[in-house]
Formats: C-alpha cells, structure tokens, sequence
C-alpha cells in the first residue's frame, strides 16, 4: 500500500519531465490557443457594447431630432405677425395707431 504513493508521486514527477523536456512545442501551442480564445472572447464582447452603443447614440440622435423639428415649428407658429400682434395687444397693451396719430417724416 505504501508503495502506490510514491509510484504515483513518481509517475506525475515523470508526466512532468516529459511535458518539460519532449513536451514544449505542444505546451506552448496550448498557452498560445488559450490566450487566443481569451482574445476572441474580450474582443467579442468589446464589439458587442460598442454596438449597444451606437443604438444608444442613434436612439438619442433621432429623439433630438424630433425635438429639433418640434421646435422649429414652435418657432414658427410664434414668428407669425398675428401671435405677435396679440401677445403686443395683451401683454404691452398696445394698439395700432389711427390716421390721425401717424406722424409722417420727410
């Protein structure tokens, strides 16, 4: 029974001279197609929320965009001599002058 342990402990200290030794090439191969599928996976995800992203942005610019449009209408309707007129009329209490008060200038 005591000999199994260290039959084992030999057989792992073996499996690890070979890695080492005869091993190499397929043990930095396997580091190298780790790290590449590390890459391939943050990569991926980068690409993924800069997408998510750009929806946000295009969402954003359409909103503001309708809301330029809304007020250049607002602006519109409130350049109208009519609603000028009206807001001078209640607000200033202004009135337009009759004949007899034009004062005409040579």
């Amino acid at each position: 029974m005591s000999t199994q342990p260290a039959a084992a402990d030999s057989l792992i200290r073996q499996i690890g001279r070979d890695l080492l030794s005869v091993g190499r090439v397929p043990l930095v191969l396997l580091a190298l197609v780790l790290i590449s599928a590390l890459g391939v996976v943050y990569i991926t995800h980068q690409s993924r929320q800069l997408v998510a992203q750009q929806e946000q942005l295009l969402i954003e610019r359409d909103d503001l965009d309708i809301e330029w449009r809304n007020q250049l209408l607002e602006e519109n309707s409130l350049a109208e001599h009519s609603q000028i007129e009206t807001q001078a009329e209640k607000a200033l209490d202004m009135k337009r002058p009759n004949a007899a008060n034009e004062i005409v200038v040579q």
